[in-house]
């Protein structure tokens, strides 16, 4: 398959796990279109400022529950606000905790289109956007 110049935002406060993320994310020649941010308040400066303003396109936003804080719904909904104009995408959100409750009430937004738990296997974002492995 080959890789369509998708432009990942990723949020995650472990900077381990982040690294890790955009190491394996820009071995798939992402690196031009990955923007990486520790909290939310900065991954939203960033696209009000360079996807919204400029009209951009992002197809994937991987969202950590840590990185938002421990109001993830409340920090879901500014996404919903702001959908349209990110173009729809695919917005995957990663937790520690494996909680049906959490998971029934993240999932409940249609823009949320994978929840993830952690530990997982390093490669399955890379998986999940490029539809490839290393």
């Amino acid at each position: 398959m080959q890789n369509k110049k998708r432009k990942v935002l990723l949020i995650d406060s472990e900077p381990s796990i982040l690294e890790q993320q955009k190491k394996l994310l820009r071995n798939k020649e992402l690196d031009e279109h990955l923007y990486s941010f520790m909290n939310l308040s900065e991954a939203m400066i960033f696209i009000e400022a360079h996807i919204i303003n400029n009209k951009n396109k992002l197809h994937y936003i991987i969202l950590d529950e840590k990185a938002v804080g421990n109001q993830l719904s409340r920090n879901l909904e500014k996404f919903w606000g702001i959908n349209s104009f990110l173009k729809k995408p695919d917005i995957i959100v990663i937790t520690e905790d494996n909680n049906a409750l959490i998971r029934n009430r993240i999932m409940q937004y249609p823009f949320v289109s994978v929840f993830l738990v952690k530990p997982m296997p390093s490669s399955y974002i890379e998986f999940l956007i490029t539809g490839q492995l290393s």
